[in-house]
């Protein structure tokens, strides 16, 4: 009895082997074939170093208008290839005749009649500036049918889905035996339920691999099932889907600090009230350029009680001094006219001295009379005007005409975001890093990653109360206004020296399942997930420890869109 239950577990352990034991095909390093995805036409493959093809036809029929799109490619960016002379000829030296038309950038219409119902090579002849080439395209099919492709399909999607069905009546039969067997006949029991699981086991998955390529855990570091992505074509152009061969390079370490954006010196003007009035006119608006010295808005000031008497009794003081110096005039008027009329008998002397007294009592009385026109202008209007301080912009305020202000407020304020300062909080473990020698990023916490080079002012100069950071402070030109005054900013500290490393562009990783993740281009239109490690970044690189190997090409520009049609796939 025990020998017979050894024999009936090693039988149990073969069928469970046989039955999850995969089926795995390898091809070498042959042009890609139709992957067979689309079902609204045949598509094929051809590449060199330079470019890379792909011809997508309908279903063919000889002695008819045929039209075909290719796509041309940049074998190494996957970026299109546009204005390129292509032409199209038959790989056996038989006439064809093509007409080739460019539609869209890359994207070249292809217009010929077949002559019979057979498989074409052609070649394709291409002049661009970065380079000529010829490349084959094999297999063209005339005459094959769309509709073999899609029974194909039905006819695997049934043959995968019937097994399923077999094995739920096995088990149910097998369940059946069970109860009708005997409880002392465990053996045949057993036997009966091994037999249903070999007869009624599902089909096997197929795994293919592309040459010297590792796949499955290994090479992706996670599940080998599922990472193939297809992307038409036409679509990575639209989405502008780029890849990059990664190659070991120069890498500079970095450290990473956190700042702040604050206005520079001569960043940020503020005007304010001289004077306690009223607003009576507002030259600006929200948002609008100004230049220094243009005037922004007019005040006319406020008079208390207090000085609207020192006003009246100045007033009046100035009306008695007025009517004193007519009198006067008035009397050195008559002496000078009396003497003018005895000029020849009086004499010279007397004449200079009554006409200098007349002038002095015109000269007084013009005085006074100024001084009062001042006085009265003063008490009806004392207007001030509000210029710009600075060259900007015009921020946010709430001045309108008729509003009452007082002395000191803050009215308006003008920007001038061209140059802005950066002050950033820095921890003793990375103060020794903080020299003039070494080069400083600042890059913005938004999607765009956007990088500017920044210069260092000073070491620090004073702490932070609150978690004892040194407060550094770096220049930086903003001529496009892209930072704002209050941004959070990172702060990137490069070391001058430098290592060969292995490292991708940020804009390459993504992160699915919280774990950071990059596409590698395995054929035209087939892209494969491959999990990585990193290690730190430099802002714009990051190292990879493990998951990507030399001369992988993966997705530089258009990840996400990847990764958006790997999750709905």
């Amino acid at each position: 009895m025990n020998s017979l239950s050894l024999y009936l577990r090693l039988f149990s352990v073969v069928l469970l082997c046989l039955s999850s034991a995969p089926l795995a095909f390898a091809h070498g390093d042959a042009i890609p074939t139709d992957p067979g995805v689309a079902k609204d036409h045949f598509t094929l493959y051809g590449q060199s170093e330079r470019y890379e093809l792909s011809l997508y036809y309908p279903e063919l029929k000889p002695d008819e208008d045929a039209h075909l799109r290719l796509f041309v490619a940049d074998y190494q960016s996957n970026k299109p290839i546009d204005k390129a002379s292509l032409k199209v000829s038959n790989a056996d030296g038989s006439a064809l005749n093509v007409e080739v038309k460019e539609v869209a950038p890359g994207v070249y219409e292809l217009h010929t009649k077949f002559p019979a119902a057979k498989i074409y090579n052609l070649n394709i002849q291409i002049n661009h500036p970065n380079g000529a080439d010829l490349i084959g395209i094999q297999g063209l099919q005339v005459g094959k049918a769309l509709a073999l492709a899609e029974e194909a399909a039905d006819n695997t999607a049934a043959g995968t889905s019937m097994p399923w069905l077999w094995l739920l009546v096995g088990v149910a039969l097998g369940a059946l035996l069970m109860s009708l067997i005997s409880r002392r006949k465990r053996v045949l029991t057993i036997v009966l339920l091994l037999l249903s699981a070999w007869f009624t086991m599902p089909n096997t998955n197929a795994v293919f691999a592309h040459g010297d390529e590792d796949h499955g855990a290994s090479a992706a570091g996670g599940s080998s099932f599922g990472t193939a992505v297809y992307t038409p074509k036409e679509t990575q152009f639209l989405f502008e889907i780029f890849t990059e061969a990664i190659t070991i390079g120069d890498y500079q370490s970095a450290a990473t600090i956190f700042g702040t954006i604050i206005p520079a010196s001569e960043g940020l003007g503020a005007v304010v009230a001289p004077q306690s009035g009223r607003v009576t006119k507002v030259n600006v608006k929200v948002g609008q350029k100004v230049n220094a010295g243009q005037v922004l808005a007019i005040m006319r000031q406020s008079i208390g009680t207090p000085d609207q008497v020192g006003i009246v009794a100045n007033n009046a003081g100035l009306a008695v001094q007025i009517e004193t110096a007519k009198t006067r005039l008035a009397a050195a008027k008559r002496e000078y006219e009396r003497l003018k009329k005895i000029e020849d008998i009086a004499a010279g002397r007397d004449v200079q001295a009554a006409e200098a007294a007349y002038n002095a009592a015109l000269a007084e009385l013009q005085t006074l009379e100024r001084q009062a026109v001042g006085a009265n202008t003063s008490a009806n209007s004392r207007t001030l005007t509000l210029v710009a301080p600075i060259s900007g912009v015009v921020g946010a305020f709430t001045l309108t005409p008729g509003s009452e202000v007082v002395a000191g407020q803050a009215l308006l304020t003008v920007t001038n975001l061209n140059k802005v300062y950066v002050e950033a909080q820095v921890f003793d473990r990375d103060i020794p890093l903080i020299q003039m020698n070494n080069d400083f990023m600042v890059y913005r916490s938004t999607a765009d990653h956007k990088a500017v080079k920044v210069r260092l002012l000073s070491p620090a100069q004073s702490m932070n109360a609150t978690n004892q950071s040194q407060r550094v402070l770096f220049e930086m030109d903003n001529p496009q206004n892209e930072f704002k005054i209050g941004e959070f900013v990172t702060v990137k500290v490069l070391n001058q020296q430098r290592s060969r490393q292995l490292t991708v562009p940020n804009s390459a990783l993504t992160e699915i399942n919280g774990r950071t993740a990059v596409f590698i281009k395995h054929a035209p239109e087939e892209y494969e997930l491959a999990y990585v490690q990193t290690g730190e970044d430099d802002g714009t690189r990051t190292l990879i420890l493990k998951g990507l190997e030399e001369s992988n090409k993966i997705v530089i520009n258009g990840a996400y869109e990847v990764k958006m049609m790997y999750l709905n796939q």
